[in-house]
């Protein structure tokens, strides 16, 4: 009778704690909160580490309560809890939260509050089971994981703007402390280069046989998955027919609604001029960086890289490549194939004058350009020597290099 009385103030008491007024300024959280079914109330799960005398035995840890959080991204860098939908190619976070005995003053339990799980024994045997009605194709991988959290708040241009509100209403309401490490459980998204977005619904289940339980706890929840520059959530990408920018590492779901030609400028002052007539929504993405597998190569030339995502349009259009501070020794230009060989970009002309490469295509390849000409052959007779069933032939070039320009391009 002693420990139904004691379970039932106990239930009371959280009930209690969860029906807490949320801070005005903290919708971001207040909006994540979700709450589960459990087989099993995860209270009573909890006071099984309670003995006869009302002692809270916490060697196996604490219970997993039926409360997660989220979703959010996270900046494995900075290690910053990022309120930022996640994108295709990355992970969506939910909070765990596990129930944490409030002691009277003899020691004895008095109830219960509801925290952040950062403890190992309470993590430890839980497992998580998932059946999605939608986006099961998305998701690559469903894990418990654990990860330091120093801040809470969003990114913009790569910047970090602290969420105060949010972090408060954490700290609050669920006992964050920065530079902790807590569990959550991950979603990781499937890459894609689709312009379109998609849902992720479902249910995740948390099961742990071993003390304390936590006995099938079932959260209903639902992703949305999108490109963060996307015409969908920004109006400078939907229909455009004028002239638009492109930020390095960055994912551009655009729409296009015109008949002319525009230019599409890249961060490092590269450009593409194409018409883009009938081109509709396209995926355009670049980046910069260093291919150490091709660098390894080569290891007596210097050598750059831009990485665009083959983004491919209606037209053939004039792209010309930046070299910009590397000018002095950039001379010979190669495109980078699917299958991870070199070829020489047809009809590439080097302008000493503009510090860069023009040539004409229809897809945003990647590239690499060095300050020596390059043997391809070297990728053939690496990849003999490394795997002998595989024997990759490089690209012959489909148009003469112009020898006016001095360079292998």
């Amino acid at each position: 009778m002693k420990k139904k009385i004691l379970t039932v103030m106990l239930a009371m008491s959280l009930m209690a704690s969860l029906a807490a007024p949320a801070f005005a300024d903290a919708s971001e959280i207040t909006g994540r909160v979700m709450y589960g079914s459990a087989e099993t109330d995860p209270t009573e799960c909890a006071n099984e580490q309670v003995d006869e005398d009302g002692f809270y035995d916490d060697e196996d840890g604490y219970a997993v309560n039926d409360l997660i959080i989220g979703p959010f991204s996270y900046d494995a860098d900075e290690k910053n809890l990022d309120l930022a939908q996640p994108q295709y190619g990355e992970t969506a976070y939910f909070l765990l939260t596990g129930l944490y005995p409030v002691l009277d003053t003899d020691g004895t339990l008095e109830s219960y509050e509801v925290k952040l799980l950062e403890d190992s024994d309470s993590a430890d045997g839980l497992k998580v089971k998932t059946d999605w009605e939608e986006g099961d194709d998305i998701v690559d991988d469903v894990a418990i994981t654990k990860k330091k959290i120093n801040q809470v708040g969003t990114y913009e241009d790569g910047d970090f703007t602290l969420d105060a509100g949010a972090q408060e209403e954490l700290e609050n309401s669920y006992d964050f402390e920065s530079g902790t490490y807590y569990y959550m459980v991950a979603i990781t998204i499937e890459e894609s280069t689709s312009t379109s977005d998609a849902d992720i619904i479902g249910t995740l289940t948390l099961d742990k046989s071993s003390s304390p339980d936590a006995d099938e706890i079932a959260f209903d929840i639902a992703v949305t998955v999108d490109w963060e520059e996307s015409y969908r959530e920004n109006t400078d990408y939907d229909d455009v027919d004028g002239d638009i920018e492109i930020e390095a590492d960055t994912y551009y779901s655009v729409s296009f609604d015109g008949d002319d030609e525009i230019e599409i400028t890249f961060e490092d002052d590269s450009y593409f001029v194409v018409d883009i007539s009938g081109q509709g929504s396209t995926l355009i993405y670049y980046d910069t960086d260093f291919n150490s597998r091709i660098a390894a190569q080569y290891p007596l030339a210097e050598l750059n890289f831009w990485n665009g995502n083959g983004a491919r349009f209606n037209r053939t259009g004039e792209f010309f490549l930046s070299t910009g501070d590397d000018s002095d020794y950039a001379q010979f230009l190669y495109q980078i194939n699917s299958d991870g060989t070199l070829s020489e970009v047809p009809g590439a002309e080097y302008d000493d004058a503009d510090e860069g490469f023009y040539f004409n295509t229809r897809t945003l390849g990647q590239y690499v350009y060095s300050d020596m000409e390059l043997d391809l052959t070297v990728q053939e007779e690496e990849e003999e020597t490394t795997d002998d069933t595989l024997v990759v032939t490089p690209v012959e070039p489909t148009t003469p290099v112009n020898p006016s320009t001095g360079a292998k391009a």
